[in-house]
């Protein structure tokens, strides 16, 4: 299937491509977004809907070229990210539901709790140090991505995916740990 071609297609307004794509990745979306609300609580959305605001926020991105599933992916992950930064930083205006959340992933393994404002501060500091990098985490720890998909988003090696997670899942875990 050429992702591109019927991503570029659904852009211009033909919706019987957008449902051709979402069909094809449909599933692979809704999965990245239950992996991220499933510890969620005091959220008012659900998996459908952050997967529907993904997809509204991807049409409304009409001068992005798609350049293939790996790509539409991360870019839903970016987009998913926002929404569920946005919702927390919501949330964290009424201090009594200021709360952790444990965002976990099959692909991920993260097992400690993670407050997402904290999260997207050690991120937007990892952007200024390396961007590719703080790409990785969103695209692996945000969107629950494959080494291989990464790697063909990023133009690297699926080993050097799998060396720069490794590095990265540690200096996150100890930035988290100990806040600046």
């Amino acid at each position: 299937m050429d992702y591109a071609k019927i991503a570029s297609a659904w852009q211009d307004g033909d919706r019987e491509a957008g449902d051709a794509l979402f069909n094809a990745i449909g599933g692979e979306l809704r999965a990245i977004a239950a992996s991220r609300l499933r510890q969620e609580r005091h959220c008012s959305l659900s998996t459908g809907d952050l997967v529907n605001e993904a997809i509204i926020k991807l049409f409304r991105l009409n001068i992005m070229e798609f350049q293939g599933r790996a790509h539409i992916l991360a870019l839903a992950s970016r987009l998913m990210r926002q929404i569920l930064i946005d919702e927390a930083r919501k949330r964290g205006r009424d201090k009594h539901h200021h709360t952790s959340i444990t965002l976990t992933t099959n692909v991920a393994n993260w097992e400690m709790p993670i407050d997402l404002l904290s999260m997207e501060l050690v991120l937007e500091e990892l952007a200024e140090i390396d961007e590719q990098r703080a790409k990785l985490v969103e695209m692996r720890f945000f969107g629950g991505m494959t080494n291989a998909d990464i790697a063909v988003v990023l133009g690297v090696s699926e080993p050097t995916v799998k060396r720069r997670w490794a590095a990265t899942r540690a200096w996150l875990r100890h930035r988290l740990d100990r806040p600046a």
